[in-house]
């Protein structure tokens, strides 16, 4: 037959021995020194994680420029890759 479980009390011991706490109090000198790191221009050889989230946005813009005309996706889609391919090629050349 199993047995029941019994409930679990919070009376400071744990198989059968008194639990004892220390508390050490952390001073100021312990703590190490954080600092803030700040750039004060952006960074000019960043190329994105997802090259693919780029040039949809920048399609998507296109699409809405263009009055949402249906028929065209592919083309949006080429001019953005090749515009943001530029962007990337350009700064690459500039940043070198």
């Amino acid at each position: 037959m199993a047995r029941s479980k019994t409930p679990r009390t919070s009376s400071g011991k744990q198989n059968g021995e008194a639990l004892n706490h220390t508390v050490t109090a952390v001073t100021a000198d312990a703590v190490p020194e954080i600092r803030e790191v700040r750039r004060t221009e952006p960074r000019k050889n960043i190329v994105p994680i997802n090259l693919d989230d780029e040039i949809r946005r920048r399609a998507y813009e296109l699409w809405e420029q263009h009055g949402h005309e249906p028929g065209h996706d592919k083309e949006h889609w080429l001019v953005a890759e090749r515009e943001i391919m530029a962007r990337y090629h350009n700064q690459r050349q500039h940043s070198a």
